[in-house]
């Protein structure tokens, strides 16, 4: 898959364009399906240039697009490599494509501003998390939600102990050792306590670098990421990377286990069993917390005073409905709302518009189903400071 950041989302919603383009469309992996997938997107394709026509796009450019299109269309190998779903992106000369861990359904809008809301899905506080699966003879990262996990290319990340460190004794020294060290099959180690002999205490070393290596390299990729990482591997491992780690949201219970045999798709709900609880605490937390400021300053109800606090940074969480949309036009003078038709060339997704600018200010966003929504509501923020009048 495709990493898809905060920058990224800010990125992206600074683009004004006479026409930006948003396509999403669900993806197969493998097998004979795959042959669905530059189906779909030719059909998509066909519904832009559509709504370019109807905007009043000019030919040329709608040509120059299709073109575009046209040559990932043909491209049978890029279909090969795709992920459960597609996100693209078009404004002016520039087309971006992000292979995405999501169950998402067709979509292509054209419009003022590009639409983001189901990229949010990766970013809200309540979804996304990475796997990051560990022996002493392989090392992978996963990026995953709810729905799937698909595994991240990071130049960085060491493949094993021995590429980390450089050893080429390792190996040997094991098999000279095997009454004092563990491999990931489960033979006993003797790190615990502090007697042990001296290769015992080197080996316990090695590892320690090991996961020194691997906290570097998460680092430098996470960057200011704050998405749960949970571990995955034996139960020696945890202790001694949790002690090496700096990442900001290390899971506290891991995946316990020799990772190495498992596929993504056996990862996937171990993972996730780890993280849904802290998920649903999370969101519950959130909920409680506009309830107590609910009638407040420092809460707004209305979509009109959530759109304005969310553009200008003052929305610290942001509840949405799933699954609901709300297209209109707003005016960023007045902050008024006016209902519109998603025909309509100048209308755009109003949630959508309340959850990018939360999240691009840094603000958190949930979702939750409507019967537990507050009061049934749409929408629902909690403010870091009170809107001035206007």
């Amino acid at each position: 898959m495709d990493r898809f950041t905060r920058d990224d989302l800010k990125r992206l919603t600074t683009i004004d364009a006479e026409a930006a383009v948003s396509l999403y469309m669900p993806t197969y992996r493998a097998g004979r399906e795959v042959r669905q997938n530059a189906i779909r997107f030719k059909n998509l394709a066909k519904r832009v240039d559509e709504q370019l026509a109807k905007r009043g796009v000019a030919e040329k450019s709608r040509e120059a697009l299709a073109a575009k299109l046209a040559e990932l269309e043909q491209n049978d190998r890029w279909w090969q490599h795709q992920s459960d779903a597609l996100a693209l992106f078009h404004t002016g000369s520039a087309l971006e494509t992000y292979r995405l861990p999501l169950d998402l359904d067709e979509l292509a809008v054209v419009g003022p501003r590009l639409h983001l809301r189901p990229m949010v899905r990766l970013l809200q506080t309540d979804g996304p998390f990475y796997l990051l699966a560990v022996s002493q003879n392989r090392v992978r990262l996963f990026s995953g939600t709810q729905y799937s996990i698909s595994e991240l290319d990071v130049d960085a990340l060491p493949s094993d102990l021995r590429s980390a460190l450089d050893i080429d004794e390792y190996m040997r020294s094991l098999e000279q050792h095997t009454g004092s060290y563990a491999d990931d099959a489960g033979t006993p180690l003797l790190f615990h306590g502090h007697g042990g002999s001296g290769m015992e205490v080197q080996k316990k070393d090695e590892i320690k670098q090991f996961c020194h290596r691997i906290d570097d390299a998460l680092n430098s990729y996470f960057g200011q990421e704050k998405i749960p990482l949970v571990f995955a591997g034996v139960d020696y491992l945890f202790p001694l990377f949790r002690e090496a780690s700096s990442y900001n949201n290390l899971v506290k219970e891991p995946v316990e286990g020799n990772p190495d045999d498992l596929t993504p798709e056996q990862l996937h709900p171990k993972a996730w069993n780890v993280v849904e609880p802290r998920f649903e605490k999370a969101r519950q937390e959130a909920i409680q917390r506009y309830g107590d400021a609910s009638g407040s300053d420092r809460s707004a109800a209305k979509l009109p005073q959530i759109l304005r606090a969310a553009r200008q940074g003052a929305v610290d969480t942001l509840i949405l409905a799933e699954g609901e949309q709300y297209w209109g036009k707003v005016d960023q003078e007045k902050w008024t709302i006016e209902d519109a038709s998603r025909d309509d060339a100048d209308a755009e997704e109003l949630l959508n518009f309340a959850a990018v600018h939360t999240l691009a200010n840094g603000g958190e966003v949930f979702s939750a189903s409507r019967h537990a929504m507050p009061n049934g509501q749409t929408a629902a923020a909690i403010l870091r400071f009170a809107l001035p009048p206007g």
